[in-house]
């Protein structure tokens, strides 16, 4: 592959609005993931009956479209029929000497997909992922080059791709199935755990709308009577160790769900010192709080080994002698999920109010009980965890090699007629 050719000799822009034909034309979306297809068929975005879609651009099937604001991390991709896209895409018509399945792979391959990179238009960088309004301008695009390869050879190099990729992508889909199937038996299991203890035992029907049934020696008991709800202090500015060099970490709604007694070592975590907090809303905790969060992420949860401090937005309970915080943190962070919703009040932000913090009843088991329930689980769920992080490694291993395979195979690294 010695020669090349540049992309305006195989590709020509295409600008037609859509006008009236917006009311019987499909529209399509492209991403990284799906590349082209129609916007219903996503799950995050719907078409609104009463949306003008008149300046829309007109793609037909075969069309390359490309997302413009995208493009360098490869959200481009073949029109599978005739629709609508964005006015804000590029829609491309492709030579016909050209295999659009070879040019999806060539426009997607690392080196590719790098040099777009160093053509997008913006401020800031794309390597740090924080330029605002880039944009990859066409006619940047359709000066890159490619290899010059005839229709047989653009066919060969698609058909291997195809085969190779598809064998990667079953993989990649049993792995994420995987992983869901474990995440599924991981929450089944500290559920199950927290409500039944471990060792079977004699039930009763439970008071609790979101526990069935309770071993019969465990008591229900409002959480107020074995735990309080702690305002904390302002961290005052008198106490330099607090502001200056600071050790106690600050928790955020980005930190929770994430932390659990000594095991918090989030690199990025703010210190009071360096949050830029002001002094109205910042609390400092005591150790071993249970950090609940009431509002847009209702339901997170954190419980840390050392002081922290938060804003306003956390119920923060700090446990009594008779109730481990491990288990009660096990109750918000699993057994209560479901239970949190009833409790969310409001449209826009929804919020549990402190008047139904302060009703929450929880089961209570005895304390030795507690900490064994504790223990169970972190064995339990560490093994789970593990297979999660190795089928995850393993997804993460798997495109890197979709990705190296189809660099290779499009720019000649890999003769595709030996590995046929």
């Amino acid at each position: 592959m010695s020669d090349f050719i540049r992309l305006k000799w195989l590709l020509s822009e295409s600008d037609i609005r859509a006008g009236t034909k917006a009311e019987t034309l499909p529209l399509l979306s492209v991403s990284i993931s799906w590349g082209v297809r129609r916007r219903e068929a996503t799950e995050t975005t719907t078409r609104a009956a009463a949306e003008d879609l008149s300046n829309y651009k007109i793609c037909r099937a075969g069309d390359l479209v490309i997302n413009r604001m995208r493009a360098f991390q490869g959200a481009l991709g073949i029109a599978p029929e005739d629709g609508i896209v964005s006015p804000d895409y590029a829609v491309l018509s492709v030579g016909p000497t050209i295999d659009t399945r070879w040019l999806k792979y060539f426009l997607t391959g690392r080196s590719t997909v790098a040099t777009m990179a160093s053509l997008v238009r913006g401020i800031g960088g794309t390597e740090a992922g924080n330029v605002r309004t880039p944009r990859l301008n066409i006619a940047d695009l359709l000066s890159m080059t490619a290899p010059l390869l005839s229709a047989k050879e653009q066919s060969a190099i698609a058909d291997y791709l195809d085969h190779e990729t598809a064998r990667i992508d079953t993989l990649i889909d049993e792995q994420q199935r995987l992983i869901e199937t474990l995440r599924e038996r991981r929450f089944a299991l500290r559920v199950s755990v927290a409500l039944h203890g471990t060792a079977q035992t004699e039930e009763v029907e439970s008071p609790l709308p979101w526990a069935k049934k309770l071993p019969a020696h465990w008591r229900v008991v409002p959480l107020t009577s074995v735990a309080e709800i702690e305002s904390g202090h302002t961290p005052s500015r008198s106490r330099e160790d607090w502001w200056q060099d600071c050790h106690i970490p600050w928790v955020s709604l980005h930190d929770v769900g994430m932390i659990r007694g000594v095991k918090y070592l989030h690199e990025t975590a703010q210190r009071i010192s360096d949050a830029g907090i002001a002094n109205s809303s910042a609390r400092l905790l005591p150790a071993r709080t249970v950090v609940l969060s009431r509002d847009a992420t209702v339901g997170r949860t954190a419980i840390m080994g050392v002081p922290m401090a938060t804003s306003q937005h956390f119920a923060a309970w700090v446990c009594g002698p008779d109730l481990d915080p491990e288990y009660l943190w096990v109750l918000f962070e699993d057994a209560m999920q479901p239970f949190f919703d009833s409790f969310q009040n409001g449209s826009t932000i929804r919020t549990i109010g402190m008047g139904d913090l302060k009703a929450f009843r929880i089961p209570l088991p005895p304390l030795d009980e507690q900490r064994r329930i504790v223990e169970c689980l972190d064995e339990e769920t560490s093994k789970i965890d593990m297979l999660i992080e190795e089928a995850a490694r393993f997804i993460e291993l798997s495109k890197e090699r979709r990705s190296a395979l189809i660099t290779a195979a499009v720019t000649g690294q890999i003769d595709v007629r030996e590995a046929a």
